[in-house]
């Protein structure tokens, strides 16, 4: 199917987790709470730039792989199928204060999480990241958020959906560095001149687990990679920042992240602001 994302693993290791069924109901302003996320970068068109996806103004932004302008056309196969569409350079995560960062994501439809598909493209969610950790099949913690990320909020517009998952999973972040996934052929079509290993360090599940390795990918992608180890604090200590915990609720899209897609929800004023927001 067009724009849909393929299964891709979701942690590092090979341990089950141990589900918690989240608190709350996505429709309302409420906080959800017990879900976790992963990330990815993958450089695929995103499912959300075809068209007819989500209430919104229009599709969110895709650019051309080779020339990285941004398409006009919907229609434009994805660079990871033979096409020209490719995800925005502009989509990388960034920090907006010590406490707050933004970004892109993938809704991860199927589980339990109240996320339900292309019905949640283009809209913006405030995610709240929290100490709960993982835990394998033997019973022993793993992963979870850094103690320095916890309480700290990251802003995402989603821009990808993926039908494949199940359980409390609910975002999979756009992270540069962060593992392509199954879909390991896009990037390096869009950025000629590099192999498919250096925009994951060689690892297509978890990514490039050291900053250095943000100095393989290109340019363009290296400041969204930075951001994955210095405020996200990955594999910083103990096994964290991997694969964290957070509370979340749908907020009013802000400016800074649809001056970057061109994409705003139909009933965006319906929804409050994101915690700190100034005009």
């Amino acid at each position: 199917m067009p724009g849909t994302r393929a299964a891709r693993a979701w942690r590092l290791g090979a341990a089950a987790v141990a589900l918690q069924a989240p608190a709350g109901a996505l429709g309302s302003s409420a906080w959800l709470e017990g879900t976790w996320t992963t990330g990815y970068w993958d450089c695929c068109k995103p499912s959300c730039s075809w068209p007819d996806k989500g209430s919104v103004s229009r599709p969110v932004q895709a650019c051309s792989a080779s020339t990285g302008a941004v398409l006009s056309d919907t229609n434009v196969a994805s660079v990871c199928h033979g096409g020209d569409a490719a995800t925005c350079a502009s989509n990388g995560p960034f920090q907006v204060s010590a406490d707050l960062s933004m970004g892109f994501a993938a809704a991860a439809v199927g589980g339990v999480s109240g996320l339900d598909g292309d019905a949640n493209c283009g809209q913006c969610f405030e995610l709240v990241f929290t100490s709960q950790r993982h835990v394998d099949g033997s019973g022993y913690p793993w992963g979870g958020a850094h103690a320095g990320l916890v309480n700290k909020r990251h802003v995402v517009q989603v821009t990808n959906i993926g039908y494949d998952v199940s359980g409390v999973h609910s975002f999979d972040l756009l992270i540069p560095g962060a593992g392509q996934g199954l879909f390991t052929s896009g990037c390096s079509r869009q950025f000629s001149g590099l192999s498919p290993g250096d925009f994951d360090c060689d690892n297509n599940y978890g990514g490039c687990s050291a900053r250095s390795g943000c100095d393989r990918l290109p340019s363009e992608l290296q400041a969204g990679c930075h951001w994955r180890h210095d405020w996200y604090r990955w594999l910083e200590s103990s096994g964290q920042t991997n694969n964290p915990w957070v509370s979340f609720r749908r907020v009013r899209c802000p400016k800074q992240l649809t001056a970057i897609s061109g994409s705003v929800p139909l009933d965006d004023g319906s929804w409050p602001e994101h915690t700190g927001a100034t005009a």
